[in-house]
């Protein structure tokens, strides 16, 4: 039997207390669900644990752990997504599905054709967490702050591929990727990256690479990326 999978932001241990308002108005009144039901819960520790509500009232909750298991639900690869910022609905679909395929981290980019300068960091976190429930998942990516480029760059040096039209195919430029361990990738706004920040990846020996001949959006670019490193 499947159940319903929930974040739980605090130490689980053989009985757990919740007070958390949006978590219990969503087992009462979404879910309804009542005393003696039973959850999944799992706490950003790779652990899992199957629950029973023991009591479900209106301001607590209290749950009984039945049962432990190792969450094998693991990425190939540690992927970190240096996304550059876009509109806010595109930018929120990107941390959703990318969530959802596995990406570790999420670090915006205030690059120089970018259309906003923030964001809503707490919604983002929300989204990242009901999409680590969803997808069976159970470590929640992290989120960053948005940066600039060039401060991003300064003190970069690891494996990273940077994806530009005018790259080479992404294909064969990066031949040996299934043996990666961990990467970043770098997805521009739309418009594509400056010559300038062109100039910035080569200084850091960041190859840019393309996905082929057709332009994708940014966030359609950054799931395709995604998925063919974590697929």
């Amino acid at each position: 039997m499947r159940f319903n999978r929930f974040y739980i932001n605090q130490r689980i241990d053989r009985k757990v207390s919740i007070s958390d308002e949006t978590l219990i108005h969503q087992w009462r009144n979404v879910f309804r669900m009542k005393d003696g039901d039973e959850i999944v819960i799992f706490d950003d520790s790779g652990f899992e644990y199957r629950a029973r509500f023991l009591e479900l009232g209106k301001n607590k909750a209290e749950l009984q752990i039945l049962e432990k298991v190792k969450n094998e639900i693991v990425p190939k690869r540690e992927v970190v997504l240096y996304q550059s910022l876009i509109k806010k609905d595109n930018f929120e679909w990107i941390v959703q599905k990318g969530t959802e395929l596995g990406v570790s981290e999420f670090v915006p980019i205030i690059s120089e054709r970018s259309e906003k300068k923030a964001l809503n960091m707490d919604r983002l976190n929300i989204i990242a967490k009901e999409a680590s429930e969803q997808s069976g998942r159970a470590q929640l990516p992290k989120i960053h702050e948005p940066k600039k480029l060039s401060e991003l760059l300064e003190n970069f040096n690891g494996n990273g591929i940077a994806f530009d039209s005018s790259g080479k195919n992404f294909q064969f430029s990066i031949p040996n990727f299934q043996s990666i361990s961990n990467i970043s990738i770098f997805i521009g706004p739309e418009g594509g990256w400056t010559e300038h920040e062109l100039k910035l990846f080569k200084s850091k020996n960041i190859p840019i690479v393309s996905l082929g001949n057709m332009t994708l959006r940014a966030e359609t670019a950054a799931i395709a990326v995604a998925s063919i490193l974590l697929l």
